[in-house]
């Protein structure tokens, strides 16, 4: 159970790390300032969810379950990856991969239920796609909920 918490834990520091880095690497100022945002929104309605909602976490540990953090910054790093520089990120099946694993470790450590871990990663996604530009001439993903008819993917392209 540890294993999995530990991965948890870099996964949701690895993530936003290499976002910000990507930005510092681009020279973007202007990405990093909406990362920045991105970030702060995205654990600001986390944790305002935290204390309003009380959710007991699986293991018993205490009452800040719902909405997951950790998949939230996550979510958050890679939503604002895919925005801002679209297609020239070949690796962003990679980094959904990895977000979702964060997702995925904070249950199995068994500090989150299913409904947490996916509400956190709608959190930060939302606050990405929100907060943060996209460059011209990228492709974008996104989705959007359907109410009780799904959820709505789409791919787009600039020409």
């Amino acid at each position: 159970m540890s294993g999995w918490k530990s991965t948890s834990d870099l996964l949701a520091i690895g993530l936003p790390v290499a976002a910000a880095g990507a930005a510092w690497a681009n020279s973007d100022t202007v990405g990093l300032k909406e990362f920045a945002a991105t970030l702060v929104s995205t654990v600001g309605v986390s944790e305002i969810l935290k204390y309003s909602i009380h959710k007991t976490r699986p293991d018993g540990s205490d009452n800040r379950s719902f909405p997951s953090g950790h998949t939230a910054v996550a979510f958050a790093a890679v939503g604002f990856i895919d925005r801002r520089w679209g297609d020239s990120q070949p690796y962003r099946p990679w980094l959904y991969g990895a977000a979702a694993l964060t997702g995925l470790a904070r249950v199995k450590a068994d500090k989150h239920h299913w409904q947490d871990v996916m509400a956190g990663a709608a959190i930060g996604y939302a606050s990405a796609r929100w907060l943060t530009t996209a460059r011209d001439g990228h492709t974008a993903l996104s989705a959007q909920a359907l109410g009780r008819a799904g959820v709505l993917v789409t791919w787009h392209q600039s020409w």
